[in-house]
């Protein structure tokens, strides 16, 4: 293998605390990585779109609906809710460890893509199932004003020099994927990738935003405790391109740098009326206005150094304008006389960025996790989690890429809402309902989760032991036909750990604490946890067979339901006889 190549692999493998993967696995995964977070620039979690087993020629499909990935039928009725017109992609990826481009290795990887997509390769696998429903429920109910794109990437360790042979049957089996008709022929996007390729995206993806842009025509904004810099005033659109360009190593600009943007460039829609006839005004002669009639771009930086009129900025987000950002970009050989208004923060506050973030964008729709990420208690379990023992240690992730410039195992980040779905399993015992959409499931649960009262020793645990049930899936030392019981898990091992306490009662921090111990022994103790795991899945096995269950999405309707649950309860946790203690007693 290619030394570079190798050496990113076990970086990548360290970062995200894989130690269970042949070196065929790895690269698989490596190459995924550095297409979505490297060339594409997708805030995901590429492990995600990685297929496990020997599925037909794939080692990893992306289903990404709004810039996320969708993983099964719950993620994608979540991703598609109250959206109208959704973007959506289908990325294919097969990665090969040696420096040649096989002709009937190529040819099996579309022939996996023809039947992926036609549904043959049902029967695979239970993560290639799950993909399959998903996209069966997007052509039923998502395909609105435009159809998906689809991207395919074939990947080794050497270079691709254009053979003819290889080339006709590329052109050949783009033109019949072109023929089924339900692709966005606009989006469709085919690239061989070699040792150059996957080296750039790889660095591309650990690089740090930073840019240097002039900004002349501003004044300094008033002093603020929270805030090290501010100037507000009207920037060229053309140093607006600067910001959000991604190159390659030679300058040439290859696509937009999604990781700038807050709420991620899947909210710009250029077919939406508004955003057409913003773009109509760049192009006709009107371009002079445009700083009169639009309300701008707000950037917040982690860094700010000022030579006279340059700036270099550092760790920044574009926290409102990202229609404005996306329309320029687009239209970024027209803007050559067009100005902007623009606001630039220099402040390390994560609080006062989450305030700008909704303040700035109150007229928009706020991702529920960002008013949740302003509470006291969510603050608190941030830091608490942070400075907890190094083996136990976690990261909440408040704001969506918080941690993307931090050198720190990536599986040990955890989403707002994942964390949601973790403790509404456990502590709310509601491993049924878990798997919804997170932000139904706050609203449902208001009063009980994230409260002042909430005790963040416990949170930490729960976060802890979905680390660490990943972590055993991760490097598959379960079976992941499991995954489909992911919440009933997390609430079985909780009910265990703590002998079904109730832990949202009140409590004094010398009990939470051994509540919290006791979770985080369970899981930190490998074998008893994978026991534990096997003898719950047997347990649920047996009583799932006995609910409508011919298909997965059968089953996980099953697995949703109360009765379910109910009968779940009976046969891991019959009642105790009279008299047995507890530890809650």
């Amino acid at each position: 293998m290619n030394p570079v190549i190798k050496s990113q692999t076990r970086s990548f493998q360290d970062e995200n605390g894989l130690v269970g993967l042949s070196p065929s696995e790895a690269f698989e995964a490596y190459t995924i990585y550095a297409v979505l977070a490297g060339q594409l620039s997708y805030p995901v979690n590429a492990i995600d779109a990685h297929l496990k087993g020997d599925e037909f020629g794939l080692d990893g499909v992306a289903i990404l609906i709004e810039g996320k990935l969708a993983q099964d039928t719950d993620d994608a009725a979540a991703l598609l809710a109250d959206v109208f017109d959704p973007d959506v992609e289908f990325i294919f990826f097969q990665s090969k460890t040696s420096s040649s481009y096989d002709y009937g290795d190529i040819g099996k990887f579309f022939d996996g893509i023809e039947q992926f997509i036609n549904g043959e390769l049902a029967g695979e696998s239970n993560q290639l199932d799950d993909l399959i429903a998903v996209k069966d429920l997007i052509y039923e109910q998502a395909v609105g004003r435009r159809n998906p794109g689809i991207r395919i990437y074939y990947a080794t360790t050497g270079n691709y020099d254009q053979p003819d042979k290889i080339e006709s049957l590329l052109e050949r089996r783009m033109r019949t994927l072109r023929g089924l008709s339900i692709f966005d022929t606009s989006r469709m996007h085919l690239e061989m990738l070699g040792a150059e390729k996957l080296q750039s995206f790889y660095r591309s993806a650990k690089r740090s935003s930073k840019a240097k842009i002039e900004f002349p025509r501003q004044t300094a904004l008033p002093k603020n405790s929270k805030v090290e810099q501010g100037y507000v005033g009207y920037i060229a659109a053309s140093e607006i391109v600067k910001m959000v360009q991604v190159t390659n190593e030679v300058g040439d600009i290859i696509g937009i740098n999604r990781y700038v943007f807050f709420d991620n460039v899947r909210d710009y829609n250029e077919r939406s009326p508004l955003n057409q006839k913003i773009s109509s005004t760049l192009t006709s002669d009107e371009g002079a206005d445009f700083v009169f009639r639009n309300n701008g771009v707000t950037v917040i930086a982690k860094s700010i150094h000022r030579t006279a009129d340059e700036f270099t900025i550092e760790d920044f987000q574009i926290v409102n304008g990202c229609q404005t950002t996306n329309i320029i970009f687009q239209n970024r050989n027209k803007v050559s006389d067009v100005f902007v208004p623009f606001r630039l923060i220099g402040t390390n506050n994560d609080d006062f960025i989450s305030s700008i973030i909704v303040g700035t964008n109150s007229q928009n729709q706020i991702k529920s996790e960002q008013f949740i990420a302003l509470l006291p208690f969510v603050k608190n379990l941030e830091e608490y989690c942070r400075s907890t023992d190094e083996s136990i240690r976690l990261f909440i992730e408040r704001r969506e890429s918080q941690y993307q410039h931090e050198t720190l195992e990536r599986s040990r980040i955890i989403s707002l809402p994942i964390l949601m779905k973790a403790v509404s399993a456990t502590i709310l015992g509601q491993p049924n309902r878990s798997a919804r959409d997170y932000k139904k499931l706050f609203k449902d649960n208001e009063k009980n989760l994230f409260t002042e009262r909430s005790d963040v020793q416990i949170y930490h645990a729960i976060a802890y032991l979905y680390y660490k049930l990943e972590f055993l899936w991760r490097n598959t030392r379960i079976d992941a036909s499991l995954k489909i019981y992911r919440f009933y898990i997390l609430w079985a091992a909780y009910r265990e750990a703590t002998e079904n306490a109730d832990l949202l009662k009140p409590m004094n921090s010398n009990k939470s604490s051994v509540y919290a111990d006791k979770i985080i022994e369970f899981a930190k103790d490998e074998e008893n946890f994978k026991s534990a795991i096997e003898r719950y899945g047997i347990g649920f096995e047996r009583v799932i067979s006995a609910f409508p269950s011919e298909n997965r999405e059968k089953l996980r309707d099953s697995i949703r339901s109360d009765s379910a649950f109910i009968k779940m309860s009976e046969e891991l946790f019959p009642p105790k006889s009279p008299g047995a203690e507890s530890i809650d007693s």
